[in-house]
């Protein structure tokens, strides 16, 4: 059981508020994964999971491939975040 938050998709939408949807795992003791699928080249997108990755629980985002790397073939990068005593922040 986990919770699943999405930041972008393939229909267009406003992103979830990661950070929100983070503290509460946290609090809960819920994993939480987040869709990020084409949020990779978007700044605003990646500094809200950060700082949901800080203040919060984020357990791994998904990301894909051909929409962010621009490689022909579909494929996804699963990132994980630093565990809280290394400082936070995503790693890949």
């Amino acid at each position: 059981l986990c919770v699943v938050s999405t930041t972008s998709c393939f229909a267009p939408r406003v992103p979830e508020r990661v950070c929100e949807v983070a503290e509460a795992c946290k609090a809960r003791g819920v994993p939480h994964l987040i869709n990020n699928a084409y949020g990779t080249q978007c700044e605003k997108t990646m500094g809200e999971i950060t700082r949901a990755s800080r203040r919060g629980r984020v357990d791994g985002i998904i990301q894909s491939t051909d929409k962010n790397f621009m490689v022909p073939v579909g494929g996804s990068v699963l990132a994980c975040c630093s565990p809280p005593a290394a400082g936070g922040g995503l790693h890949a």
